[in-house]
């Protein structure tokens, strides 16, 4: 870093910011992989050099999950490292000096326009440098997201008159009628499904009653639903009952009986068989995707695509899938080729694609290919190389449920919710539940629909901003998308006020007493913490505890796949609370062995989103009957599938025993 200044303070721009960027990214590669693309002046290097010479020390040995050397390296760090990114507040803050006059980034040095680095010589470009060397360089400067169309309406979804409509509303499907299709269990009275029989049974045995604190603040609007319903679970239906269904899995075969090239046809497996029956007019379809099933039914039939045979493994169209961009109505297609690589599906793959452009081409917001040759019944393989942008985005953008601002961001490698309209209830409600100036963990997070749900909605005016928001999923594409949404909010909602340069540089903690008012159980005023309130890491659940995630979490949320919590996890909830274990937010400043500490101790609250019932009811009755002190204070069941024996519950529990 030092000898970086030197050659800035000589005139060698270049070779300054060389080193800097070296220094930036060699080391630490591992911990900011996905910030691949950055922006930054060579003045950026200043809170380096104080952070390297405030007698703390910097060792690379302390940004890995296990160690503790020192009490905050690792978030200070974290916060330098965002502020370095913006060449505008480092010269505010630091210097007078052009913020353009060097910048760099990690794509064949290139600047945040684009261009690159390296000028091509000749007297053309000569002049044109001449021309231009008078005129004045403007810095890079933030520009506030724009407020975006509202696509959600929480009260008409929640009022009286639609919920009764809804437990009557008919689907009226013709393929439910002529008995072939294993897509729905129900054509109308869609609440009336065993699992929601099952599930008023289960919360309304003596067990369950005598652990509910009998408060039902949160769901106060759903007293008005039907009164046959049980006190202590109430049943919602967040959407309409048909064309709900934003995102569709199809298994493709072939029109014709035997394994042929005469163009395909899209469906459902029969029960109990590998026989595919077509859906064309399916009524909860997203009418996106049914257009979307027409075209690709007359494109593989004008090229003669071939579809997989499943008696003697030949390859070709396998599965679609297919994910609807609200806002435009436009469709994400993945192509599912049973090949070993893209190479092995062409010359179909190639033409398929190029047929369905020719169509229309208005419909596609892009089109994948996904390579699975395995012999399973696995859709997806596992293997991140299977996947293959063909045409448009990487990213379908879905709007922020709760607020007018910010974007959700999914990609075919994410998991995204089939009934996008019916989860935004969902994320609503989890928002609300949450108290505000909360520090939120959430596990299982996904792209962090649930926690930015959360931060968007208690940012806005009249309620308390979360503290701070920590989101951790195993799959790492999840964190590119929630990048993505934290970049589409207002600065001042993922930023706390100090991070902005409007404080004085006396005022702020140095790393010895930050450290020392954690050791001591101190909590820091949101006024004097810095850098970004949302955070996130690529991690299982279980080791997202382990690192110290929930330490200092005052709320627990958890949305498990449909096998329920994992075993550590569950363990962990259910640890009575230690009242001598100190308060920390870090796992770098506790002083016990990692045997001893509870992971979740400063945990209150636990909102529970379960899409497998059975996996709750055993995690429920784990945890009503551990020494943790949990409480239930509401329960909702939500059909979040219309059609389906499947429901969406939201449990809501307390700690009492503290």
């Amino acid at each position: 870093s030092i000898r970086a200044h030197h050659l800035w303070s000589g005139g060698d721009h270049k070779k300054s910011t060389s080193l800097l960027f070296s220094i930036l990214t060699d080391p630490l590669a591992n911990i900011y992989s996905a910030e691949k693309t950055m922006t930054f002046s060579a003045l950026a290097l200043v809170p380096w050099l104080v952070f390297l010479l405030s007698g703390n020390g910097f060792e690379i040995d302390a940004f890995q999950p296990t160690a503790r050397p020192l009490a905050v390296a690792t978030s200070i760090h974290s916060d330098l490292y965002r502020s370095a990114t913006s060449a505008a507040s480092m010269i505010a803050l630091y210097s007078q000096a052009p913020a353009s006059s060097a910048s760099t980034n990690s794509h064949g040095g290139q600047n945040q326009h684009g261009e690159g680095m390296k000028k091509k010589k000749g007297k053309k470009n000569g002049n044109k440098n001449k021309n231009n060397k008078n005129k004045k360089k403007q810095p890079f400067r933030y520009q506030e997201p724009k407020p975006r169309t509202v696509l959600f309406d929480y009260d008409a979804n929640t009022n009286m008159q639609t919920a009764s409509s809804r437990l009557q509303d008919p689907i009226s499907c013709e393929h439910f009628a002529q008995g072939e299709c294993a897509g729905c269990t129900v054509n109308e009275k869609v609440s009336a499904i065993p699992i929601i029989e099952s599930a008023k049974m289960y919360f309304s045995s003596t067990s369950i009653r005598r652990k509910f604190e009998g408060s039902a603040s949160y769901n106060e609007f759903y007293d008005d639903y039907d009164d046959d319903e049980t006190e202590n679970f109430r049943v919602v239906i967040p959407s309409p009952v048909v064309h709900w269904r934003t995102q569709a899995k199809l298994a493709v075969a072939p029109k014709s009986s035997s394994w042929s090239r005469d163009g395909c046809i899209f469906g459902l497996y029969k029960r109990a068989s590998h026989s595919v029956s077509p859906i064309p007019d399916c009524k909860v379809h997203h009418p996106s995707i049914n257009r979307a099933v027409e075209l690709l039914s007359k494109a593989t039939d004008a090229v003669a695509t071939a579809s997989y045979s499943r008696n003697d493994a030949e390859g070709g169209l396998r599965y679609v899938q297919f994910q609807v961009e609200r806002t435009t109505g436009k469709i994400c297609l993945t192509l599912v080729w049973a090949a070993a690589d893209i190479k092995r599906a062409q010359p179909g793959l190639a033409r398929l694609v190029k047929e369905l452009m020719k169509q229309d081409p208005e419909l596609w917001h892009g089109i994948w290919c996904h390579c699975n040759d395995g012999i399973g019944n696995n859709i997806f393989s596992r293997d991140p190389r299977s996947w293959h942008r063909i045409k448009g985005p990487e990213f379908v953008r879905e709007p922020l449920p709760t607020t007018d601002m910010g974007w959700l961001y999914f990609s075919p490698l994410t998991f995204r919710q089939g009934n996008m309209d019916g989860f935004d209830v969902i994320a609503t409600d989890v928002a609300k539940a949450i108290p505000g100036g909360s520090k939120v963990c959430e596990l299982y997070a996904g792209v962090g629909y649930l926690g930015l749900s959360a931060l968007a909605h208690h940012a806005q005016p009249g309620n308390e901003p979360l503290t701070w928001l920590r989101c951790s999923d195993e799959n790492p594409s999840n964190q590119r998308c929630f990048t993505r949404s934290i970049d589409s909010l207002p600065r001042a909602v993922t930023y706390y006020e100090s991070s902005k340069g409007s404080r004085n540089a006396d005022d702020q903690l140095t790393l010895g007493q930050l450290a020392q008012m954690m050791t001591d159980g101190v909590e820091l005023e949101s006024n004097d913490r810095t850098g970004a309130k949302a955070k996130y890491i690529v991690a299982s659940a279980s080791r997202a505890l382990r690192t110290g995630q929930a330490l200092g979490a005052s709320v627990l949320v958890v949305d498990p796949p449909r096998k329920g919590l994992e075993e550590e996890v569950l363990q962990e909830l259910c640890k009575p609370f230690n009242k001598n274990q100190p308060y920390v937010e870090s796992s770098n400043v506790l002083d016990i062995p990692d045997e001893m500490v509870n992971w979740t101790n400063d945990v209150d609250r636990l909102i529970y989103v379960s899409c497998g019932f059975d996996a709750l009811a055993r995690d429920c009755d784990a945890l009503l009957s551990s020494q943790a002190g949990w409480m239930l204070e509401s329960a909702a069941g939500y059909v979040l599938f219309p059609g389906s024996d499947h429901v969406e519950t939201v449990c809501i529990f307390n700690r009492k025993l503290r």
